[in-house]
């Protein structure tokens, strides 16, 4: 069968139609025909991937990384259509979905559109006697492409992982099945490597160990998937990073922006779009090791965070007495379990940023209800996002919308919409 694309739509297929009736594919740009097979048809829709192009937009654009349909299906796109689709697919949920329309949406394009992730998760499989790290295969857990580099991450993250490769493929070490590996700013690096019972840490140390002398900035080491428990192998269990003047601790397993100069970006336009002063109480919720808080602590009176991860909550009071943030005050729960004690604190600004699934229904409603002045919700899901919305938008009024290129090659949109009952001033 063979279509004409008209759009990508969110998050991430290209859309046709044919005898009235819209079609899912991939890899096809907006103007090109292209044959496609049929995966699977709907009342409503048909599923399908594409086979060839008969016809190629100016806009399409040589791909970098072999398994980029994994890590990042835009490469075949130009940026600068990239950060237009977007804009556009924000646009269309907001005027869609919401009923909002016009929408005034500012976007800022990533500093960086190669090497600007700092951070990297591949498993370790056995492939042929021999192990080697690999992405998962796109919805399949049991399928995998090697990995050799990748072009998202930055050149010592990726000098890193031929060294690992090599050191893996060298000799057999029994139990290891992930790889994490973090760099900061600096050009150092966190590596992270998981293992199960089968593992005999004596051994691994000793292939390890070599990896300390070719990388003097390694922090390197070894965490028991059903423990827990760690052993350092060389350096420390973190990592430094610092964003505004502030320094961050970051543990192998701490929630922290993977954009670094984009995580700048947005905190920036929180300082200049909301008129904090030293009269009021910030919460920062889901504020993992604490990062909106801490930059945003010398602006208001208080900060309360709350957070329900053990090693977020742990890095995030290291980071806490790091900045002298003294009125930084943290717990450790479940938002859900706190949220309805937050009007007693007298809040003024509330900033959530929930994982992917967005928030709790309760969280939600709790929010709705509150009478929090300004609500800031900063989400890596769309369509969560818009989903949360309908239920704070009857009480609220949408002040500002960003769009932040978080993740370039990528079909993800980081959103901050800011929300407040009344004109801020």
């Amino acid at each position: 069968m063979d279509i004409v694309i008209e759009k990508i739509a969110y998050p991430g297929k290209s859309l046709a139609r044919i005898d009235g009736k819209v079609v899912f594919t991939d890899h096809g740009l907006p103007g090109e025909k292209v044959k496609v097979s049929v995966i699977k048809e709907k009342k409503n829709y048909i599923l399908a991937r594409t086979i060839k192009n008969i016809s190629f937009s100016p806009l399409r654009r040589e791909t970098r990384c072999d398994h980029y349909r994994i890590c990042s299906p835009y490469q075949y796109i130009d940026y600068d259509e990239q950060v237009k689709i977007k804009k556009q697919q924000i646009l269309e949920a907001f005027g869609h979905d919401l009923k909002i329309d016009p929408v005034d949406i500012i976007f800022r394009n990533s500093p960086k559109i190669w090497g600007y992730r700092n951070k990297i998760t591949l498993k370790v499989i056995h492939e042929n006697g021999k192990q080697r790290l690999a992405y998962n295969q796109l919805q399949a857990r049991d399928r995998f492409a090697p990995v050799e580099n990748c072009f998202l991450s930055p050149n010592l993250t990726n000098s890193f992982l031929a060294a690992f490769s090599k050191v893996i493929s060298a000799g057999f070490i029994q139990g290891i099945s992930q790889l994490v590996v973090k760099e900061n700013s600096d050009n150092k690096l966190l590596a992270a490597v998981y293992y199960n019972s089968s593992f005999h840490a004596e051994k691994a140390c000793a292939f390890f160990e070599p990896l300390g002398k070719d990388f003097p900035h390694l922090n390197l080491i070894c965490i028991d998937k059903d423990s827990s428990s760690r052993t350092v192998i060389c350096g420390t269990d973190f990592l430094v990073e610092t964003v505004s003047g502030m320094s961050f601790n970051i543990g192998a397993e701490s929630f922290f922006q993977v954009n670094t100069p984009s995580l700048v970006n947005l905190s920036d336009d929180l300082k200049k779009n909301i008129p904090f002063n030293k009269n009021m109480v910030l919460a920062d919720l889901y504020c993992g090791i604490g990062t909106f808080g801490i930059l945003l602590s010398s602006k208001v009176k208080q900060v309360i965070g709350v957070e329900s991860e053990d090693e977020n909550f742990y890095f995030m009071k290291q980071n806490i007495a790091a900045n002298n943030a003294a009125n930084f005050t943290p717990y450790l729960s479940d938002c859900k379990k706190y949220i309805n004690s937050l009007s007693l604190k007298k809040v003024d600004v509330a900033i959530i940023d929930p994982p992917r699934k967005g928030l709790d229904p309760d969280v939600c409603n709790a929010l709705k209800r509150s009478g929090l002045p300004v609500i800031v919700y900063i989400s890596c899901d769309l369509a969560t996002l818009i989903r949360d919305l309908k239920i704070l938008l009857p009480s609220y009024k949408i002040k500002n919308i960003f769009g932040y290129d978080f993740y370039p090659h990528t079909p993800h949109i980081e959103t901050m919409v800011i929300l407040a009952l009344e004109d801020l001033s």
